[in-house]
């Protein structure tokens, strides 16, 4: 008689994936974050329909489908593939519910935007955030001890923010050469000068006699630095490419200043133009 009521407070409740960092499996806690301090999460939901997505994905890149290179427009992603209004209005609910603030909504109704102290994140997935020593840096990082939790009616797939363990850093390493050793080998195949290699070489390597020039495309890049608007301009300027107008989406309170990965960030935007001059 009593086992029944704790059968289905168990198959109500469903614990997300994925979110405690595997250090954190074999680390001792140094001590918990604090309850008062405040974190942007970004919820997920999960999309209406995955197989037929997966499927039309298929479709679409294969020539010899009727529905090759039928690209779906926004709205009709959304249609198809989104949550529904009731599923996103059912997450804003769960967590205005537990005291959290909606920073943004987006109108494919996949993340919901939101802002929440750490006692209030706790409580809602039933985790504790613990501090722990980073094994490979001389930092401690922050991590939930379980895997949250939310009732099964509430439709969230994945939280992003709860942990701080991998923070995107610049992966460029300068190597000291070996004693004695000298730069012999120079590139002599570029139309940059000395034979240095542009942009533009490549679309030559990769894509030659392609005719497609990305002609009407919007291209994003996820960047995690700003640029110096200077810089591209200046390249397009020497290399005798179109001018790009570029749209900076700024993200978590970023005012885009650039820091010291900027370099990084302009040759994306570089090679991408170089590769596809005709983007709009």
């Amino acid at each position: 008689m009593l086992a029944s009521p704790l059968l289905s407070l168990a198959a109500a409740v469903h614990t997300l994936k994925g979110h405690v960092p595997a250090a954190a499996k074999y680390l001792a806690p140094v001590g918990r974050v604090d309850p008062g301090k405040r974190l942007n999460l970004a919820i997920g939901l999960p999309l209406r329909n995955p197989q037929g997505l997966t499927n039309l994905l298929g479709q679409i890149y294969d020539s010899r489908s009727p529905r090759y290179q039928q690209y779906l427009t926004p709205s009709q992603f959304a249609e198809s593939f989104s949550p529904t209004e009731e599923e996103y209005s059912s997450a804003i609910a769960f967590a205005q519910s537990q005291g959290f603030a909606i920073t943004q909504m987006h109108g494919n109704r996949l993340v919901l935007d939101v802002s929440a102290s750490v006692g209030e994140i706790e409580r809602a997935f039933h985790i504790k955030l613990q501090q722990y020593q980073d094994p490979n840096q001389a930092r401690f990082f922050f991590a939930p001890d379980t895997e949250p939790s939310v009732e099964a009616s509430v439709p969230i797939l994945d939280i992003s923010g709860l942990s701080d363990f991998g923070p995107p850093r610049p992966l460029v390493h300068k190597l000291p050469l070996p004693k004695g050793a000298q730069l012999a080998a120079q590139p002599a195949a570029g139309s940059g000068p000395g034979g240095t290699y542009r942009g533009t070489d490549f679309r030559a390597a990769y894509a030659p006699n392609v005719a497609s020039s990305g002609l009407g495309q919007t291209l994003a890049l996820l960047e995690f630095d700003g640029y110096y608007a200077n810089d591209i301009s200046s390249y397009v300027d020497t290399v005798g490419l179109p001018s790009v107008t570029l749209t900076n989406v700024l993200l978590d309170g970023f005012d885009g200043t650039p820091g010291n990965a900027n370099m990084e960030v302009a040759l994306d935007i570089e090679v991408a133009i170089a590769m596809a001059p005709g983007l709009s």
